[in-house]
């Protein structure tokens, strides 16, 4: 079973070090990577009251953060430990996301590393390049689009809360 439970203070080593491992391969190839300098950069921008902990069968394997702004939600990290992907967990997450704000929202959005394989998941998941800087694609879909492909069974009729930025 897949769920998401509301971030604590104490997950914090555990997303930082998730977001080590996940995000610096492809970091490191745009900007100088200095771990010491990335946990400051981290620890400015960790806010657990817009964190869901991905929790797998009671196991936590990855972390996504998400804000709403006017009518727009913003996909600012979505991470699943390398054991996990390829499990449909990236897609359970982002369906469950999308059919929690339907009502709410109108669109998602996202920034994603141009190197980064990611970039394939949320374009099979209908979401589309809208800018680019020469590092990051900005990407976007509407909320009451097609839902994704591949997405394994869940549970139906959770709604998840977020603090609005």
């Amino acid at each position: 079973m897949i769920d998401l439970r509301p971030a604590r203070p104490a997950d914090y080593a555990f997303a930082f070090a998730l977001y080590l491992e996940t995000i610096k391969p492809y970091a490191s190839a745009w900007t100088i990577w200095v771990d010491e300098e990335q946990e400051i950069l981290f620890s400015d921008l960790w806010r657990p009251d817009h964190t869901r902990v991905i929790v797998v069968d009671g196991k936590d394997v990855g972390w996504v953060e998400i804000r709403q702004t006017g009518d727009e939600i913003f996909l600012k990290q979505l991470y699943v430990a390398p054991a996990y992907q390829g499990r449909g967990i990236g897609t359970h997450v982002v369906q469950r996301l999308l059919d929690d704000w339907a009502e709410t929202a109108a669109s998602m959005a996202l920034f994603v590393l141009k190197n980064n394989p990611a970039v394939r998941f949320y374009k099979r998941h209908g979401f589309k390049v809208v800018r680019q800087t020469h590092t990051t694609f900005v990407m976007r879909r509407a909320i009451t689009e097609e839902p994704c492909t591949l997405l394994p069974e869940r549970r139906k009729g959770s709604v998840l809360s977020y603090a609005a930025s």
